[in-house]
């Protein structure tokens, strides 16, 4: 089916709305002329309405004809004003043209486009429109004969900025954002509404969505040409070069023309070698087949299309082996392992489960709901799903507005950026200024650092303070079990180092080895590499239902656990049973149904004894899987291991080899004669079977598990988490004694702590109902069993680059999801906190009744900090208390932090600046902590693994990511070093490049000045340059020099000195002023040096049509004085130490400098007649000897001057202090530092011991 587009002359003017609101906004007149769309967000958008105006553009188009196109010329680079003249004022109901002022103050303009729709789009867009006679003077709307006569149309109007769609809604008289289901979608809709639409429905929303493509325009080179001619530097250049025509420099004019002409033609071929490049990468993931559910009216059927035909509501089958995700999708049935590294830089796989149930009464978020979400661009490596079942999803938002579609659309503004080889007046100046750039770029890729956003690397080079995650950051990412404490007879009992030693009935034991997401991929254990220390430390054994991987669906189809062999039996049972009979039927077809009552039985011979596996479902639990085997052997448990289960081998009536219908706790075994398994003298083999998992969460800082044991009529609950988290969740009874102390014992020493809890369920639970259950129902009343303990040891790297930060003056500090005692043991152990530096706590409570809420600070190791009353909401921070130890820390948790922040802002400033540890944090605090570090003026760099660090690293000035993937969306830098040695790289990469961008900088101010001293002294001689000395001058020395000046590379040691930030700071401009009295000071000594000689003739003015007369003394002497200020300004502007390696190490600029002097000498003292003739320069080889010689000692005396003045007055801190004592400067700039400067002179602060009360109203 095709649509047609209307193309309206007036498209509003001559369009009668449907008169239910239309008309009366019409007879308002330009009242709704603009409008604020989505007001207070970064994404807010003001509206200005515009309408076409035939006078106006009359006007228009006569001004430019009379100032030959120059007025168009302005309109073209400032779109904005095109507008202005070009149309009238006009409400956003009759616009055709819009001017949008985003949040930054930016203003954009766009068109208004205008689409016939047919019946069946969604009503709320469409516009009832009316063609009548273009002529018509009436704006009031069409009569009612009108109506009835004429023609009615269907249309939507909308326009595209930054690749979203914003839609006129009639009933609100606005534009909107087009959201697809990401956004105000209820659980239960995405698990009830969408069953596949109709063809005629896909093309609607098809309409209105447009294609599920991320495309990359590639422009044509004659489109390219006449945008780049147009560029205003562009114009300035071909402006330059007719004035040199006319001037007679034929010459130099012809030479920058092609050298302009060549550049224009590398930056067309560059750019569209980019295009294409980016172009072809995205093009190549848009022209991929998706299944999809169509409905039909014998119900829905899978097809296939094109993954650029995919709209939000669309339900998408993911297949069995995995795929590239071509849009953003929720899981509604199966689960997905997907490999995220695009995005998050994790490289650990990540399972995927669908929303259930439990969730359908809250509002979808691809933030809150990023468990579910399966993420644009992000590969599934496999699905898992129940029997033949199928792995769904369901499309929530398509194109430019998934997460791959932003990265893809800030690649695009990057093209331009990447550019170096634009030319531009001066020739040199755009390539110069990007060189360093560039070059610091080529250094850390080569380092294994790959940046996304090259102008970040400057920034990195103004660095103050780095936020280190920890686990995966600053310790090794794999932990290793150190021991376990279990509660015995609610006390705590001794640490235990060999976990397996422990009863395997234990509840301790049972909670390491269910509490987890583990599952085999390719036959290796794969999840949370904490998750698989703990299991491996049991030694049990994890069975999977099948050995298909893509058949394990752990919501239908329980996993199971348990000691290995399945041969757990009480010392009392004695192996002296017959030989069972073999009872065997047809299993069930596993799509018919879900599981149901059933009991099995399966015989096979082993070494050791024989194996009975045994199924049982009671009555009452519908649908309650409990499964099992009985191995009949002489040993008992000695070791423990994991395995794969082979195909058979289950016990999970779906795929065991031998299966019974379901029947009343019937066990087919004889003999014995066994009615109910529970009431049999013969005990089952210990194992469980894991039937549901609520995943671990930042915000909820816990993860749990549903199981059930074998043999059991009910089920338990598995919970592991925070231990103050757990603690709260616990009945008080269950608390032990002595929990604080030795919690305490471990944090402090460094060690992770898990606390690990259980509970029963009722008995009446059945499967299907503990599908549906919220965690919040079940995760309550949970009795404490224990404390796992695991050692996560600092990387080698950590400490070594911690104090070359700190020596550097760059401030450190930890942001960690980590208990906070354990962060503070780990930050003295690197070195953020120095082993006499005090830490105190801060304890927030929250407004209780009439007391107001409260902070007061404890020393870090008081015994309190940690265990508290689940009463009171208290949360701790840490800080120095003994006033002899002039060094003091704060340690903020999570909830403090969220308290303080709510109750006492105005302390945030004075806690952000000592805060050293910050624990406890979630994402969302993570990013919340780097935003207010910036707001006191911190520039700050984030390290972090990439997995719950995204937003911080996203909001940092410098973001790196830890992670193996190439580049990261989150964030500018990512290192695939595993280790934190990236971040002083990046920071000594990003001083070098700051410094050579000012450098060349300067350098290129200096030589218009030098030239233009040239010039002016020259034409007060009656004389000027040649063309080819312009040449040589222009090309040779300040091309050649200014392109390698950027090849030095960075100093690599970091100094606490810090890089001039501020191009026009005092520094900077006393730079450049001294030097431009010190060239011109040293022309003008030479050229009156020339007049003073005896055989000097002074050069006569020439008649109006007589050429000047370049090849003269002036000329030369000239000539030889600026082309040595130069090459000597280059040296002045090329610092080494402390930012950059020393200039002999540049061998590119060095080789060149010798070459361009020995040039410049050749010329003065030992002059070739045919170079001199082909330079155009008065010379005379066997005379005024001494004359060459004295300018060699002129030059070389401002050589000497220049350099010095450079690097022992500008860079000097006394000539700081001077600008400091003129300016008056008393208060430090940077409000980090007044805040430091408030707290050293406030007696009172610190508030240890005295608490510190909140009466703002909240």
């Amino acid at each position: 089916m095709t649509h047609r587009k209307t193309y309206l002359r007036s498209s509003v003017a001559n369009m009668a709305y449907d008169r239910l609101g239309e008309d009366r906004e019409r007879d308002r007149g330009v009242s709704n002329h603009e409008q604020v769309i989505q007001p207070g967000t970064d994404e807010e958008l003001m509206v200005h309405g515009y309408r076409y105006s035939c006078c106006k553009a009359a006007i228009f188009y006569l001004l430019t004809i009379l100032t030959l196109g120059m007025f168009y010329l302005v309109s073209y680079w400032k779109p904005e004003w095109r507008v202005y003249f070009m149309r009238r004022e006009c409400s956003l109901s009759e616009a055709d043209s819009l001017i949008l002022k985003d949040a930054d103050g930016q203003l954009h303009v766009v068109k208004v486009e205008v689409d016939d729709v047919e019946p069946g789009f969604p009503s709320q867009y469409v516009i009832s429109l009316h063609v009548h006679d273009a002529s018509s003077n009436v704006h009031n709307g069409p009569s009612d004969a009108t109506h009835l006569s004429q023609p009615i149309y269907k249309v939507v109007r909308f326009f595209l900025f930054q690749h979203i769609k914003y839609i006129w809604t009639p009933e609100k008289m606005s534009f909107t954002r087009l959201y697809g289901y990401d956004v105000n979608t209820p659980i239960s809709s995405l698990l009830n509404d969408f069953r596949g639409f109709t063809v005629r429905e896909q093309m609607h929303r098809q309409k209105l969505y447009g294609l599920n493509v991320i495309s990359v325009e590639v422009k044509s080179y004659g489109y390219l040409l006449v945008t780049e001619i147009l560029n205003p530097f562009y114009v300035f250049q071909i402006a330059s070069i007719t004035l040199w025509s006319f001037d007679n420099y034929y010459l130099y004019a012809t030479c920058i023309f092609i050298v302009s002409c060549l550049s224009v033609i590398i930056s067309l071929l560059e750019t569209r070698k980019q295009s294409q490049s980016l172009h072809d990468m995205v093009e190549a993931s848009n022209t991929n087949i998706a299944s999809v559910l169509r409905a039909t009216p014998q119900g829905p059927d899978k097809v296939e299309i094109g993954t650029r035909e995919l709209v939000p509501g669309d339900v998408l089958v993911i297949p069995r082996a995995g795929c590239t995700m071509p849009c953003d999708a929720v899981l509604i049935s199966g689960n997905a392992i997907v490999n995220e590294s695009m995005l998050t830089g994790e490289s650990v796989p990540v399972t995927k489960i669908p929303v259930t149930v439990s969730e359908e009464n809250e509002i979808y978020s691809p933030e809150k709901h990023k468990r579910h979400t399966l993420f644009c661009g992000t590969s599934v490596i496999q699905t898992r799903y129940y029997g033949s079942a199928q792995v769904r999803a369901v499309v929530v938002q398509t194109g430019f507005s998934t997460a791959k579609g932003e990265l893809e659309g800030f690649l695009v503004t990057l093209i331009r950026t990447l550019d170096i080889v634009t030319i531009v007046v001066p020739p040199a100046l755009p390539a110069a200024m990007t060189v360093g750039t560039y070059y610091a770029q080529s250094r850390l890729k080569k380092q294994g650092i790959f940046c996304i956003s090259p102008p970040r690397i400057n920034v990195a080079g103004k660095t103050k303070l780095v936020c280190f995650d920890k686990t995966g950051t600053l310790t090794e990412d794999g932990l290793e079990v150190w021991g376990v404490v279990e509660v015995k007879d609610n006390l705590m009992g001794t640490p235990v180092m060999n976990v397996s030693s422990i009863h395997y009935t234990s509840h301790l034991i049972a909670a390491m080895a269910t509490c987890h997401s583990l599952t085999f991929l390719n036959g290796n254990l794969t999840g949370d590499p904490l998750d698989v220390k703990m299991f491996e430390a049991t030694e049990w054994e994890l069975e999977e239902p099948v050995e298909d991987d893509t058949q394990r669906f752990d919501n239908l189809i329980p996993t199971r656990v348990h000691p290995p062999q399945a041969s757990l039996l009480p010392p009392c049972f004695e192996p002296s049973l017959p030989s069972p009979l073999s009872t065997t039927t047809s299993p069930p077809h596993p799509s018919t149904s879900p599981p149901h009552p059933s009991t099995t039985i399966s015989e096979h011979s082993e070494q050791v004894g024989t194996h009975v596996a045994v199924h049982s479902l009671t009555d009452g639990d519908a649908g309650t899987v409990c499964c099992g085997t009985i191995d009949i052997q002489d040993d008992s448990l000695k070791q423990q291991s994991l395995e794969e289960p082979s195909q058979g081998s289950s016990n999970y009536d779906q795929v065991a080899p031998t299966v019974v219908k379901p029947c009343n706790r019937e066990m087919y075994v004889d003999p014995p004669d066994i009615t109910n398994i529970v009431e049999t003298p013969f005990q089952v083999p210990y194992e469980i079977g894991i039937l549901r998992q609520f995943p671990f969460s930042s915000s909820s800082q816990r993860m749990s598990v549903m199981v059930r044991k074998l043999g059991e009529q009910h089920m338990d609950l598995y919970v592991k988490g925070a231990p103050e988290i757990i603690q709260s969740l616990c009945k008080p009874e269950s608390i032990p004694d002595g929990l604080g102390p030795i919690l305490t014992h471990f944090t402090v020493q460094g060690f992770r702590v898990i606390a690990l809890a259980y509970r029963t369920l009722h008995m009446k639970l059945s499967w299907h109902e503990a599908q549906k259950i919220s965690r919040d129902q079940v995760e309550q009343d949970l009795t404490f069993v224990g404390l796992l303990i695991l050692q996560n040891m600092l990387k080698p790297e950590t400490s070594a680059v911690i104090h070359q930060l700190q020596q550097a003056n760059i401030r450190t500090l930890m942001v960690t999801g980590d208990n906070i005692l354990t962060a503070i043991s780990v930050a003295r152990d690197c070195g953020m906190v120095g082993t006499t530096h005090q830490v105190l706590v801060a304890k927030v409570t929250p407004p209780i009744s009439d007391l107001p809420p409260s902070l007061v600070f404890e020393p870090a190791d008081t015994s309190d900090i940690m265990i508290h009353s689940t009463t009171q909401d208290l949360t701790s921070v840490s800080i120095t208390v003994d006033s002899n130890i002039p060094k003091y820390h704060l340690a903020v948790s999570g909830r403090a932090w969220a308290l303080i922040y709510q109750y006492f802002p105005d302390l945030l400033p004075r806690i952000i600046t000592r805060g050293t540890v910050f624990a406890r944090m979630s994402p969302d605090q993570k990013a919340q902590l780097v935003e207010e570090l910036q707001t006191i003026n911190y520039i700050v760099a984030m390290c972090g693994d990439g997995a719950n660090d995204c937003g911080a690293l996203k909001t940092a000035h410098v973001g790196i990511s830890l992670s193996e993937a190439e580049a990261s969306v989150a964030a500018p830098f990512t290192s695939r070093t595993n280790n934190i040695k990236c971040v002083p790289q990046v920071v000594c990469e990003g001083r070098c490049a700051l410094t050579t961008n000012f450098s060349v900088f300067k350098y290129m101010a200096l030589y218009s000045i030098i030239q233009f001293v040239s010039v002016l002294i020259l034409y007060s001689a009656y004389t000027n340059l040649s063309d080819p000395q312009f040449l040589y001058i222009d090309l040779f020395i300040v091309t050649v020099v200014a392109i390698f000046m950027g090849y030095t590379g960075p100093s690599l040691e970091l100094v606490a000195e810090k890089p001039l930030g501020n191009l026009l700071g005092a520094v900077n401009m006393f730079s450049v002023l001294s030097q431009i009295f010190l060239v011109i000071l040293f022309q003008v000594i030479a050229y009156f040096y020339l007049l003073q000689q005896p055989w000097f003739e002074p050069n006569k003015k020439p008649d109006d049509k007589e050429p000047d007369n370049v090849v003269s003394w002036e000329t030369a002497t000239i000539f030889y004085a600026s082309s040595f200020q130069y090459l000597a300004l280059c040296v002045a502007y090329s610092p080494g130490q402390p930012f950059r390696k020393p200039l002999i190490t540049n061998v590119w600029l060095t080789v060149s400098l010798i070459i361009l002097t020995v040039t410049t000498l050749v010329m003065l003292l030992c002059p070739w007649p045919w170079l001199m003739n082909l330079m155009n320069m008065k010379y005379a080889s066997d005379s005024y000897l001494m004359f060459r010689i004295a300018l060699l000692l002129f030059v070389a005396t401002h050589f000497v001057i220049s350099v010095s003045t450079e690097y022992f007055i500008a860079s000097s801190r006394a000539l700081k202090k001077c600008f400091q004592w003129v300016t008056c400067k008393r208060m430090p700039k940077n409000k980090y530092k007044i805040v430091l400067r408030e707290m050293d002179e406030d007696p009172n602060w610190p508030p240890v011991g005295t608490p510190v009360y909140s009466y703002q109203r909240t």
